[in-house]
């Protein structure tokens, strides 16, 4: 597997710190360590006083590049990240399937997360091809619905894309 591009490195291992900081245990990149992400994504969202924006523009982009690094690593499927030429321009970031048709926007899920709620623009919602995504949508719906609030965590948000990244090798 080819290492990530180095701003998306610095930003999960930014990630890291704020983790260890915030909540003094330590990420390791594997599935397992999402829910300690979205444990510490919900202590910011109640901190006193919200969430500022300076700091959502912080937490965001390591939060979402520490788990588009998770599923790269870690689902069955090859997974690239596509960067736009402003490596900064967040929005436009997407991990992608070499060999299915899947993508999404890593930070936009994070965004999710942070605010619980669907973001116009973001990307965070996995585009698959029309056919692909309703059969997706339809097994997703037999194995294990989900409720509205769980939806953004993270946690979950691997769960739904191991699921279409098996449905996606199948066809």
């Amino acid at each position: 597997m080819d290492p990530a591009p180095p701003v998306v490195e610095d930003l999960a291992l930014g990630a890291f710190r704020l983790v260890k900081q915030g909540l003094g245990l330590e990420l390791d990149f594997t599935p397992e360590t999402l829910p300690l992400l979205d444990h510490y994504l919900a202590g910011r969202r109640a901190a006193e006083g919200g969430l500022a924006d300076a700091e959502s523009a912080l937490v965001g982009p390591c939060a979402g590049a520490y788990f588009g690094e998770v599923v790269r690593r870690t689902l069955p499927e090859e997974l690239v990240w596509r960067l736009p030429e402003d490596p900064h321009d967040y929005p436009g970031w997407r991990l992608a399937g070499a060999h299915v048709p899947l993508s999404f926007n890593p930070i936009g899920a994070a965004l999710e997360a942070l605010y619980v709620e669907a973001l116009a623009d973001w990307g965070a919602h996995i585009e698959l091809p029309a056919e692909q995504r309703a059969r997706a949508e339809r097994v997703l719906a037999e194995v294990a619905p989900v409720r509205d609030e769980d939806y953004y965590r993270l946690t979950v948000r691997y769960e739904v894309l191991e699921e279409v990244v098996l449905l996606a090798r199948r066809t």
